[in-house]
């Protein structure tokens, strides 16, 4: 068979394939909760059942990336990513003629499906079509494209519903990914997965463990232990910043948002920025540390002093910015422990464990805020953050002693 070494390339054509569909992706994720007033109004249901469909959404659609993994390295990952892409959009374009609650319910499980299979699919074709020199730059450009599309998402269908109506919005979103998906299939030819059979570019990484052998290591349970504690950070920030600074520092409504958006923003800038140290600092270890230091220690700032608005709109962006550096690093670490051939599987394992993360907090930090306690919310996110940094310095350390391990 062809190596990986052996095959044409076309990297911007990949990565503008694989950006434009996670760029969906997330921003799909995003769209519903902006729509919430509109459709508790349509179909007269609770915020609670509204969110129901959310944590279908999330839950299902976290979980279901592990055995998706095996899927993609069993069936190829272009296979399994126009499936998914196309049900995902399909999905979301049909929420727009929903005419019941559980007709948005089942929509949102189906939806949640098919966003499943981008994290194991696209990193399974990274690592099989870009360039060695390149990869950093890919990975990065790859999730940053995932974070924009959902800082966009809210402003982008505010104004479509505006415009137009809800209905027609969610239309409209799911008509513009089913264009992605058309163009996707036809160029897809370019979206080469590994060959588990050939050495990768600059070494040999096929020895070792695979299938549920590999998932068990210890390398890849500290990675997962990681997204979960990142997850953590990052779902009880995402969810309850606005209400923690208006509790604890007397913001007003506009300017908790501001800050949040800061913080969104921030996330997206911190991605871009690590992106370009990976690809110039080899020592990812060292800079996963020092974003998530970063980050810690200015996440502290709000529960210990009072300050103005506008430094603690500043401050909640450098969070965002150290939380977004550290993950072009943490993508190069994970792919450097991979053998050939299993990066769907690893990927998707350890993707779960945001999404348990990122699900569960919000829970926590708001019975927190019902006692009484918004610092919490922010001496607990640097703990989460402290327990991440702990968890990928031991995971590189583990991974770094492993036969088929390759720094870059």
């Amino acid at each position: 068979m062809e190596s990986v070494a052996q095959r044409p390339r076309n990297d911007r054509r990949v990565i503008g394939l694989l950006c434009s569909g996670h760029f969906l992706s997330h921003f799909y994720f995003l769209a519903l909760p902006p729509m919430f007033p509109l459709l508790k109004a349509e179909f007269g249901v609770s915020y609670v059942e509204l969110g129901l469909a959310i944590t279908a959404y999330n839950l299902l659609g976290g979980f279901a990336q592990a055995p998706v993994g095996f899927l993609v390295d069993r069936f190829g990952p272009r296979a399994m990513l126009l499936a998914g892409l196309g049900l995902n959009a399909l999905a979301i374009m049909l929420i727009g003629f929903a005419g019941a609650y559980w007709i948005l319910l089942v929509l949102a499980v189906f939806a949640g499906l098919g966003n499943s299979v981008f994290h194991p699919a696209d990193y399974a074709i990274m690592s099989g079509s870009i360039r060695e020199d390149r990869m950093g730059r890919a990975f990065s450009v790859h999730t940053f494209s995932g974070f924009f599309g959902g800082a966009c998402a809210p402003v982008a269908m505010l104004t479509l519903a505006s415009l137009t109506d809800w209905r027609t919005a969610f239309i409209a979103i799911g008509l513009i990914g089913l264009v992605v998906w058309a163009l996707m299939a036809l160029w897809g030819g370019v979206l080469i997965g590994e060959n588990p059979a050939a050495p990768a570019q600059g070494g040999d990484r096929t020895g070792g463990p695979s299938g549920m052998a590999l998932l068990m290591t210890p390398p890849v349970l500290m990675f997962l232990g990681f997204f979960i504690a990142y997850g953590m950070a990052s779902g009880g920030l995402s969810a309850f910043t606005v209400i923690g600074l208006i509790e604890l520092q007397g913001l007003s409504l506009d300017l908790a948002n501001m800050a949040l958006t800061g913080h969104l923003f921030g996330v997206v800038g911190g991605v871009a920025l690590g992106g370009f140290i990976v690809d110039r600092f080899r020592r990812h270890g060292v800079t996963a540390a020092i974003a998530l230091l970063v980050a810690m220690g200015f996440v502290l700032l709000p529960a210990l002093l009072g300050l103005p608005a506008l430094a603690l709109v500043a401050i909640m962006t450098i969070v965002g910015l150290g939380m977004g550096a550290v993950l072009p690093p943490r993508d190069l670490m994970i792919r450097a422990m991979t053998p050939a051939g299993q990066s769907g599987k690893v990927f998707g394992f350890v993707f779960v464990g945001y999404a348990v993360g990122a699900s569960l907090t919000p829970l926590f930090f708001g019975w927190l805020l019902d006692q009484g306690s918004p610092a919490l919310v922010f001496f607990l996110s640097a703990v989460f953050l402290v327990a991440a940094l702990a968890a990928i310095t031991v995971a590189r350390r583990l991974a770094a002693r492993l036969p088929n391990y390759m720094e870059r």
